[in-house]
């Protein structure tokens, strides 16, 4: 009880000092001009300090113009070094719903942020026995001609905003309310040349400006975006008269809008509303991967539902926000409220059905809600040193509710294990931290940071760090940065009413007939997180080397070890939970060098993987090239004409080598790893007046497309050769 005290005052004395502080008279004596010319030798807070590290890379307006992206901006992220697109395990299920995986931590560790504010509808989406969610993440709420940038924050620079950052963070950035009148229209084509795949377009609007002049203005933008599915026989028949299902299409629609109000000189509210909703077009996927056609439990209702939309998700988003500039610092305070509403046609959830649809109606919603207060002051001072102190707190509730995939079966399966109102679930994570930049001298600049985290059913965690910056010369800086990175329980995991059942092909090796039930008692995820590394700036150069290395402990996953026996339905179960297992390691080197002439500017990084190890089985955590080269080519011909060329280079593909499930054990694992292969790209821009500019380009110029195949550990479809072409008319 006294712990718990301990923890509530610390939480709400930091609330509180935030709040006093917003909202304090501007009662100091004005500084003289020396001292304030002193106070600018450091004007950055810690955070945009440690967004300067090797582990952070920026994506512009301009790169996704030049290179845009197809549907989801994932598809640029990757580019980025230290990323990849994968599934949350190395499985290979729902293989072709990749997500940003970051330093090969997995999607479900990287936090994705819109406008500094986390998005979490994924967790509206039911966790599966081997940690994969039929959802294609949170990377495609705001289209892609609405954003200003993309942070890419990766290893240490990732841990200060605490859970689901171990992997890293992507922070999208919508571009600005203006106080003139701007917008853009947009409309976008992408035409694989292989008729069975997916054709995507996209039409998208932006609009800002004033209401009333310097004091209240306006953004609002709006989407819609189609892909539509992959033909269900892309992948073609395996020896067994099975397939595999290519990629699912998607829908979108988004519209949101920002009100601005510029309170006074030291002061702007500001108010965010968007409403998104996203469908599916159905390619046949059943989690377990093979669509067996013969298979009469299966094949009537998949065949039937191919191209049609068997789940969709709306996510409705407001946000209130304070910004405030005052003699001794600045202040931010935010107000959240997130709902998101989870439609999907039933799918069972134990054995080789779970994941598989089972009927071809009664849609069933689940409800995510999220509510989030966060308040935060940076406050510039010289003792010794120049300084920037942030202090911040953070309060974060979830209420989540699904009534359909936590009752498996008629008759209530699992009340034997628990009782009430299952459907229920929630969270609370109450956080404090404190940062501090300090200019030690003309060349080195040190951060440190200490977060506090209590999670209503996991408990207490400290996340110390330390970032510093050492300029070496004119020329050389070296950089490194430590730090403790955490990751609370889903929603899932914590919830003692979420039972999988599996009759024995899932189950772990030596049991059969098994229940895998939520666990309240679960330790968060950590991992330290190590970066170290140089950076060299001369003239036309800017180059960087960094190794990095992840220490993660309490990997939740499920469990192998019998808890007790149950009788369920007359059938006897081996019960187990999901539970922390001991440690694993991610390891790797990262490279980047860029080349900028002018008009001709030329981008390239390596990332190369030492090591990605569960130290519970010696499996990969998920699956990842053993190296990715990235080039970007950017050619400013003449003032109207632009070209770019891009590559990307995946090294070998590493499947799993060890047996973890009875199915696998009898079966086999097939071990052949994916070859090495090339993507190419070109496109060509060129802007007909000042206002209207079109692009035309090439994807993937060499056709080197690639087929989900199970027996070489294919797991995903890479498109073929595709042309696309923009309009864009902007004022």
């Amino acid at each position: 009880m006294t712990n718990k005290i301990l923890r509530s005052a610390l939480t709400l004395s930091v609330l509180s000092a935030m709040v006093s502080l917003t909202h304090a008279e501007e009662t100091q004596k004005e500084v003289n001009d020396a001292a304030v010319t002193k106070m600018e030798t450091i004007v950055i807070t810690a955070e945009e300090q440690v967004k300067q590290s090797l582990g952070a890379s920026k994506i512009t307006a301009e790169d996704l113009e030049k290179l845009p992206v197809v549907n989801d901006i994932s598809e640029y992220v990757r580019r980025m070094p230290g990323v990849n697109l994968t599934g949350n395990s190395a499985t290979g299920q729902r293989g072709n719903n990749r997500q940003i995986d970051i330093r090969g931590m997995g999607p479900e560790n990287t936090l994705i942020l819109v406008d500094g504010k986390p998005v979490n509808s994924r967790n509206s989406v039911r966790y599966g026995w081997r940690g994969e969610r039929d959802t294609r993440g949170d990377s495609n709420w705001v289209p892609a001609d609405a954003i200003e940038s993309i942070e890419v924050l990766r290893g240490p620079a990732a841990a200060r905003y605490g859970s689901g950052a171990m992997g890293g963070v992507v922070n999208i950035k919508t571009k600005k309310v203006t106080n003139d009148v701007h917008g853009s229209v947009e409309v976008f084509t992408n035409q694989p040349e292989n008729s069975k795949e997916g054709a995507s377009h996209r039409e998208s609007f932006n609009l800002s400006g004033p209401i009333l002049k310097d004091v209240l203005s306006y953004r609002l933008y709006g989407n819609y975006n189609k892909t539509d599915s992959d033909a269900a026989d892309i992948n073609g028949l395996m020896e067994n008269g099975a397939r595999m299902a290519g990629r699912e299409g998607v829908e979108n629609k988004d519209i949101a809008g920002r009100l601005a109000w510029q309170l006074n000189d030291q002061q702007v509210l500001m108010f965010d509303a968007s409403v998104g909703r996203q469908g599916n077009r159905f390619a046949g996927d059943s989690q377990n991967s093979v669509f067996d056609p013969a298979d009469p439990n299966k094949a009537p209702i998949l065949s039937a539902l191919i191209g049609e939309e068997t789940n969709t998700v709306y996510r409705d988003s407001f946000a209130l926000t304070h910004e405030g500039t005052w003699d001794w610092g600045d202040t931010k305070l935010i107000s959240q409220y997130d709902k998101t509403k989870n439609k999907r046609l039933p799918e069972g959830t134990g054995g080789s059905t779970e994941g598989q649809i089972n009927s071809l109606e009664n849609k069933q919603t689940s409800v995510l809600e999220t509510l989030r207060f966060n308040a935060e002051a940076n406050i510039p001072f010289d003792l010794y040193k120049p300084q920037v102190l942030t202090v911040g707190a953070e309060w974060i509730e979830d209420e989540f509710t699904d009534v359909v995939n936590t009752k498996a079966g008629e008759g209530g399966f699992g009340d034997e294990l628990t009782s009430g109102d299952r459907s229920q679930m929630d969270s609370r994570i109450a956080s404090a931290y404190v940062e501090n930049n300090m200019n030690l001298s003309d060349t080195t600049d040190l951060v440190l940071g200490l977060r506090y985290d209590n999670h209503s059913k996991s408990g207490d965690n400290w996340s110390p760090s330390l970032n510093i910056t050492q300029r070496i010369g004119d020329y050389w800086t070296l950089k490194g940065g430590v730090a403790k990175a955490y990751k609370a329980p889903n929603l899932y995991q914590n919830a003692e009413g979420y039972l999988l059942s599996t009759r024995g092909n899932g189950c772990p090796i030596g049991l059969t007939q098994c229940v895998l039930q939520g666990n309240e008692d679960l330790k968060p995820e950590t991992s330290i997180n190590k970066e170290i590394g140089v950076q060299f700036e001369k003239d036309i150069v800017n180059a960087s080397f960094a190794w990095f290395r992840n220490d993660y402990k309490n990997k939740i996953v499920s469990g192998d070890t019998m808890l007790e026996q149950v009788i369920i339905g007359g059938t006897t179960y081996n019960v187990l939970q999901w539970m922390n297992t001991p440690k694993a390691l991610v390891e790797g080197v990262e490279g980047s060098i860029t080349l900028d002439w002018g008009d001709i500017s030329w981008t390239n990084n390596v990332t190369y993987m030492i090591n990605s190890e569960d130290k519970r089985t010696g499996n990969p955590l998920s699956i990842i090239p053993n190296y990715t080269i990235n080039s970007i080519l950017n050619y400013d011909i003449s003032d109207r004409l632009d070209a770019n060329f891009v590559y990307t280079q995946y090294g070998r593909q590493k499947p799993r080598q060890y047996e973890e499930i009875s199915l696998e054990n009898k079966d086999g694992l097939a071990l052949e790893s994916v070859k090495s292969y090339g993507l190419a790209g070109i496109n060509f821009g060129y802007k007909f007046t000042k206002d209207f500019s079109g692009r035309i380009g090439v994807s993937n110029l060499f056709d080197e497309k690639k087929l989900r195949d199970k027996t070489v550990n294919q797991t995903y479809n890479e498109p073929g050769r595709a042309y696309y072409a923009s309009l864009k008319y902007q004022f």
